[in-house]
């Protein structure tokens, strides 16, 4: 062969696999492009999992974890938060927050001896997690660095620590109450990581989203009240909070259900709009703008979903239905206006909230 073409060939060979590399390396990761849907399990089985539902097709994946690291996730996969390429999948019965990367879900870290913990946030380096504790204790918040490798602080708060979210610059933590019953959201300092303020809401404060004013809400589930032989005694009734940051009072109320108690908590891609619904026993997900007053008594998706969340691209709906905890659950997928479902697929045993990766 001529010298001359041959080193041509090995350049053009070698620019071409350059290239290649190079185009490669810029394509999501397996696991990108998807729904990540959160599987608590069945107590005491250490089987939660991970499905992923592809946003174009109607690929899904089960077991994510699992078939990744090759070994189980852990028992009751209550939370998870995705931040900085990394999601935080926080197992409560376990005590634990696994960290994986969010393109391939190889673990790279671990939070290990956490005391039935609930949610996370993640701000300026550092992980944030709410925890109940044990019976007859008052929650905290749990902080270390990002990668989980140390522990910074553990910060009291109030009774059943719950939902936490990053707004105007502070960590705000929801006190459910736990196994009883309290009506307060901490607001704690992530320089200081000092409680700013204690602001008293509805009963048993649940989740968080964030409005087109930047002003916090708060879903307030009420609660069932039972007597001594687990007979109905009453209800504490359910309503929606919308804090003013800036004074961290709330400016706004909105009463929902005197009976009925709902767990979850998003909003419209615009974010004029709450949905708020879910939860163990709560038929559908229901709407109001942030303007209104009062709220519709019917529902937009009707349904016993388990969980739900708002696509933050396109407004989609994804709702959980877990049927029992020892099968397979479901994903069904709404339209905006509550029309469809236009997508379902089967994933894991209890799913109970969606990561959009």
């Amino acid at each position: 062969m001529n010298r001359k073409f041959f080193n041509l060939t090995i350049f053009a060979f070698l620019a071409f696999a350059f290239f290649s590399c190079e185009k490669d390396d810029k394509k999501p990761g397996k696991f990108e492009n998807g729904a990540i849907v959160l599987n608590e399990g069945s107590f005491m089985q250490s089987n939660a999992s991970v499905s992923w539902v592809s946003y174009q097709s109607d690929s899904v994946v089960n077991n994510v974890y699992e078939n990744v690291n090759a070994r189980p996730l852990g028992d009751v996969l209550q939370g998870g938060v995705k931040a900085n390429g990394k999601i935080y999948l926080v197992l409560n019965n376990s005590g634990k927050v696994v960290i994986v990367n969010s393109s391939d879900f190889i673990q790279t870290g671990e939070v290990s001896n956490l005391n039935n913990p609930r949610y996370a946030v993640v701000v300026d380096g550092k992980l944030f997690v709410s925890q109940w504790n044990g019976w007859g204790q008052k929650g905290a918040v749990m902080v270390y660095n990002a990668n989980g490798s140390e522990k910074i602080d553990s910060i009291p708060v109030g009774t059943g620590a719950e939902g936490i979210i990053y707004a105007a610059g502070k960590v705000w933590v929801a006190n459910s109450g736990g196994y009883g019953v309290d009506s307060t959201v901490t607001v704690i300092n992530t320089s200081t990581l000092q409680v700013e303020k204690t602001i008293n809401v509805g009963y048993c404060p649940k989740e968080f989203t964030v409005d087109a004013n930047g002003k916090v809400w708060v879903l307030c589930s009420g609660t069932t009240i039972y007597d001594a032989n687990w007979n109905v005694a009453g209800h504490k009734p359910s309503s929606l909070a919308a804090i003013n940051t800036s004074t961290m009072s709330v400016e706004k109320s909105v009463n929902l259900f005197n009976d009925m108690h709902p767990s979850h908590i998003d909003i419209s891609v615009d974010k004029q709009t709450i949905y708020f619904g879910g939860g163990f026993g709560f038929n559908g997900i229901y709407n109001v703008q942030i303007v209104a007053s009062s709220i519709s008594q019917t529902p937009l998706v009707s349904g016993y979903f388990y969980g739900f969340n708002v696509n933050p691209i396109n407004g989609d709906i994804y709702t959980l239905e877990a049927p029992n905890f020892t099968s397979a659950g479901s994903l069904k997928v709404y339209n905006s206006d509550g029309s469809g479902p236009k997508k379902t697929a089967s994933v894991g045993i209890g799913p109970n909230g969606v990561l959009f990766n």
